[in-house]
C-alpha cells in the first residue's frame, strides 16, 4: 500500500506538439465553453494541418476532429483543411453504410440458421452511442457467438463468399474474396484470455441482458448498458496493457459515460467487483475523466481514488496510456511482461508474484542475450572474428539504446 498526501485527481496532460492537444480537444461530441476557448487558443498557434490529420486518422477519430473544428474556431483553419476533413467524413459515412447492410445480411442469414449472434464494436457503436453512423472509424465487423456456434458460423460465411485468414483462438477473421476491404470477425470471447486472462460475462449472460437497437430502420441485438461500459473499459485497459492506446475507443467510453447519466453504479461496481476487474475498470475511468472529462458521480470518483491508495497500478497504468497516447513507443519484450504482470497480479507486495517477475526476465533476458545474436549487433559495432563471443554482451546495450532511440514524439 502506497500513502499519498492528497487525493490523485488528475493527470498532467502537458504534451510538447499543439496538434496532439488539439486532437484531445476536438476529440469528443460535446464541446463545453471552457475547452472551446482552449481550441481557440490553439488555434492562434501554428498548426501542421498535415501531421494533425495523420495523427487523426491514426486514431480514428477524424469524424469527431471535424464536426468539433466545424463548430469551434472554423475561421482559424484553411479551407483546404476543412474540405479534406468534410471529405473524409463523407466516405467514412458511405462505406459505413455500406458495411451497415452487410451486417444485417450476415446477422439474417444467422438467424435463420438459428445463429445466435450479438453485433458489437465500431458499426454498433456509431449508431448506438453516438446516434450516427458517420461519426465513427473502423475497419471490421465484430460479431459474437457461442463457442459451440463457431463451426456453423463459419460455413455460413463460407457460403457468402467469404474466406477465413487468421484463427487467434479465440477469435477469427474473415475476409469477402472479392470485395477484400470487407472483413468480419467472429468472436467467441472477448479478450485474449491466453495473455489477458479477464473473464467478462459469458454469451448466455449477456444475451439474457441484452436490448435491441434499431439499424438502418431493422431490430438488431446490443449489449445492455451495464455490459457495454465494462467491456468498453475493458478494451482501454487491454489497449493500455498491448502497447495499443487508442483515443477512438477512450472516446467511445466518454461518450456512454456522457449518455448515460442513468446508470445504477452500486449494482455496476458490484458486477465488476465480482467479475474481478475492479484494476482494468478503475485503470479506464480514471483515464477518460482526467484525459476526456468524462462525466464520473461523486461517489464513483471517491471510489476510484479509495482503490488507487490500495492499488497505485492504476495511477501506474494511467500514466503509461497517456504517455503511449502522446508518445510513440516500442517497448521491449520485458517492459511488456512487467506491465502485464502489474495488470494482472496487481502490485509486487507478495514474494510468489516477485518470484514470477524475476523468473519472466531471467528466462527472457537469457534467450534475448545468448541465442539472438543478430547482423543488426554486427552493425552496431565491428568486432574482429577472434572477439564474436563479446557480440553477447553488445547486444543489450544496443536494445537499450535502441528503446531509449524510439521513445520520440510522433
Amino acid at each position: 500500500m502506497i500513502t499519498l498526501n492528497k487525493p490523485i485527481t488528475q493527470l498532467s496532460t502537458k504534451v510538447q506538439r499543439p496538434e496532439i492537444e488539439l486532437l484531445v480537444c476536438c476529440s469528443r461530441t460535446h464541446i463545453d465553453p471552457k475547452t472551446a476557448e482552449r481550441i481557440n487558443t490553439i488555434l492562434q498557434q501554428e498548426i501542421d494541418w498535415t501531421y494533425l490529420m495523420e495523427i487523426a486518422a491514426y486514431h480514428g477519430t477524424i469524424p469527431l476532429l471535424y464536426q468539433s473544428l466545424k463548430t469551434t474556431g472554423k475561421e482559424a483553419i484553411p479551407k483546404t483543411v476543412l474540405t479534406q476533413l468534410q471529405n473524409h467524413y463523407h466516405t467514412n459515412a458511405s462505406r459505413n453504410l455500406f458495411l451497415s447492410h452487410e451486417l444485417l445480411n450476415i446477422l439474417k442469414l444467422f438467424e435463420a440458421h438459428q445463429v445466435r449472434a450479438i453485433p458489437f464494436k465500431g458499426l454498433v457503436l456509431a449508431t448506438s452511442i453516438y446516434g450516427n453512423l458517420a461519426m465513427r472509424q473502423f475497419s471490421d465487423l465484430d460479431i459474437l457467438v457461442k463457442q459451440q456456434d463457431v463451426v456453423k458460423a463459419q460455413e455460413l460465411l463460407i457460403t457468402q463468399k467469404y474466406q477465413l485468414e487468421v484463427d487467434y483462438g479465440w477469435q477469427q477473421t474473415f475476409v469477402h474474396s472479392q470485395k477484400p476491404d470487407i472483413v468480419v470477425d467472429i468472436h467467441w470471447e472477448l479478450t485474449p484470455l491466453s495473455y489477458f486472462p479477464f473473464k467478462l460475462p459469458d454469451f448466455e449472460t449477456l444475451w439474457q441482458r441484452s436490448r435491441f437497437l434499431t439499424l438502418n430502420d431493422e431490430s438488431i441485438i446490443d449489449l445492455s448498458s451495464n455490459d457495454l461500459l465494462i467491456i468498453l473499459s475493458v478494451q482501454v485497459a487491454r489497449g493500455v496493457n498491448e502497447d495499443k492506446v487508442s483515443l477512438a475507443q477512450m472516446c467511445d467510453l466518454t461518450e456512454l459515460l456522457r449518455i448515460q447519466q442513468t446508470l445504477d453504479w452500486e449494482q455496476l461496481l458490484q458486477q465488476v467487483s465480482s467479475l474481478e476487474l475492479k484494476r482494468p475498470f478503475f485503470i479506464s475511468l480514471f483515464i477518460v475523466e482526467n484525459l476526456l472529462n468524462a462525466p464520473l458521480p461523486a461517489p464513483v470518483k471517491q471510489a476510484i481514488q479509495k482503490q488507487i491508495q490500495i492499488d497505485p497500478t492504476i495511477l501506474i497504468y494511467a500514466m503509461r496510456a497517456q504517455k503511449q497516447l502522446f508518445t510513440e513507443i516500442k517497448s521491449p519484450r520485458i517492459i511488456k511482461l512487467f506491465f502485464q504482470h502489474l495488470m494482472i497480479r496487481g502490485p509486487l507486495s507478495r514474494m510468489p508474484d516477485r518470484v514470477y517477475l524475476v523468473w519472466q526476465f531471467l528466462s527472457f533476458t537469457t534467450r534475448l542475450v545468448i541465442t539472438d545474436t543478430n547482423q543488426a549487433d554486427r552493425e552496431f559495432f565491428l568486432l574482429p572474428s577472434g572477439l564474436s563471443f563479446l557480440y553477447y554482451l553488445i547486444r543489450p546495450i544496443r536494445l537499450v539504446s535502441r528503446y531509449i532511440t524510439n521513445s520520440k514524439y510522433r
